[in-house]
Parts: structure tokens; sequence; C-alpha cells
């Protein structure tokens, strides 16, 4: 698990780099930059995809596993997948690979990459961005212009890559980060069992009509326990949630007023231990 965000923290700080870049880029009209940075842009987020795809088969393979065994077995696996996206000695992750993760979120993930190249690549493509495209009479300068459309397209998908990268798999890895450290909490503790460790438990008390009533999730073990054993309340009640305000920390619990379609729900968490 520490690999897999030290990875993810790894990505994030190139994706920023690449937007300072594309700035830039974008300030001087600087379209040769713009197109190589986009590219790379994408295949960063693809490379998050992929890594995505990891975490989410791992959070679904471990439950599966019977014996310590098999769960030492899937882990390492894992764990070699993660080395292989880091360090990628001889292109052991093809970045066709990414892209295909990439696609599952993306549709036309694969054709916009394709375009970014050919204006990456030494071609006709990237020969239009300086030259009005004339062998031996095209203008060399800037043709930001003429290329409007290709570049309004390329504004687009900077910001399509980033809503996923910023939002969507931000959430998502945390999500699966969060879970599977929830399982090596529960693993650690001297009374653990294998044939609980996966185990639900969502059991509530309380009614959440007032403070004193707060629904609290008492048999929950960690954090995110509670946080997942609340969300599948909602579910279970039928409540929509719009919003939620901290109100009290006292007695060795957070209360929340949670906001739902059904009226106010007062909930209550378990502080971590310090």
């Amino acid at each position: 698990m520490p690999d897999h965000y030290h990875l993810f923290l790894v990505c994030q700080y190139k994706i920023r780099e690449l937007c300072r870049g594309i700035h830039a880029a974008i300030e001087s009209t600087n379209e040769i930059v713009l197109f190589n940075l986009t590219r790379s842009l994408v295949e960063h987020s693809a490379s998050l995809a992929y890594q995505m795809r990891i975490l989410e088969r791992a959070a679904e393979e471990f439950p599966k596993k019977a014996a310590r065994k098999a769960i030492e077995a899937s882990i390492g696996m894992h764990r070699k997948a993660t080395q292989r996206l880091y360090y990628n000695e001889k292109a052991s992750v093809h970045v066709h690979d990414m892209i295909k993760a990439l696609a599952a979120r993306f549709d036309n993930a694969r054709g916009e990459y394709d375009t970014l190249c050919e204006f990456v690549h030494p071609n006709y493509g990237s020969n239009r961005l300086v030259s009005s495209g004339h062998l031996g009479s095209g203008q060399i300068r800037s043709h930001a212009k003429e290329l409007g459309p290709e570049l309004t397209r390329a504004h687009w998908l900077i910001e399509r890559c980033l809503m996923l990268t910023d939002d969507d798999f931000n959430k998502e890895i945390a999500f699966h980060l969060g879970r599977i450290a929830s399982w090596v909490e529960i693993a650690c503790e001297d009374s653990a069992k294998l044939s609980q460790i996966f185990s639900v438990r969502g059991a509530a008390s309380g009614d959440g009509s007032e403070k004193e009533t707060a629904i609290s999730f008492h048999r929950a073990r960690t954090p995110f326990e509670e946080k997942g054993a609340f969300y599948a309340y909602l579910k279970a009640n039928k409540l929509v949630m719009s919003g939620r305000r901290l109100v009290a920390v006292e007695s060795g619990f957070l209360f929340d007023e949670v906001m739902t379609d059904k009226g106010i729900l007062w909930v209550k968490y378990r502080l971590p231990a310090s």
C-alpha cells in the first residue's frame, strides 16, 4: 500500500508540473510545446487510470481469498505490478496498455491520443504547427489562427484529463487505499482472525432525531468501516444526502448534522485513537 500511495503522489506531482508548462505554452502561444505537453498529460492520466485498475482489482480479490497463503500471493502479485509501473524497465507496461485503461473511463481516449501523436512526431501534423502546409512555399510561423479547431480540441482534452485526475481518479484511488488500509488495521489486532478481516459490520444504534440519540455504528472496527456503514445506512433507508456539517466534538465522538431529503439526521463517529 505505501508503494501505491507513493506512486500516486509521484504521478500527481508530474501532472502539476505538466500543467505549469501547458499554462506557459498557452501564454506564449507555443503550439509545439502545447501539443507535446498535452500528449504527456494524457499519458500520465492514463498511468493513473492503469494504477487505479490495479488497486480496484486488489480490493476485489483480497476478500475472496480463503487462506493466508493465497492472500500473501495476491499481495505479492500486486506489489510486483506496482513496481513494474514505477520502474517500467524495458517498457514492461506499454503506454498503449495505459491508454486502454483510460479509455474505460474516457470514450475515444485512444483516438484523441493518436491525433496528438500526429502533432508531436516529426511528420506532416507537427509541420502544420509552424508551416501553412505547402512544401516549398508555406510560411514558417505560428499558425494558431489556422489551427483553431485543433487547439480548441487540445484545450478541451486538457480540461477533460484534469477533471478525471483531480476528481474522479483521486477519489477512487483514495477509496481503494482506505479500504485496504482498513483491512490491514484490522489484521494487525491481536485477536484478528482471517475469517473476520473482510466481514462487513454495519449495525447501527440510535434513531438520529437529535444529538442525544445520534446514530452510531458501534460494531465498526475502523473509521473506514464507520464511513462505509453510514453510506450503507443511507442506501438501506432510501435517504439522499444533500449536505453535512460538523456540530460538536465531545466525549470521544464527532457529531455530524446530516441534511437529507427526509430531514436532519444526527450521526456520531468515534474519534480515532491517538
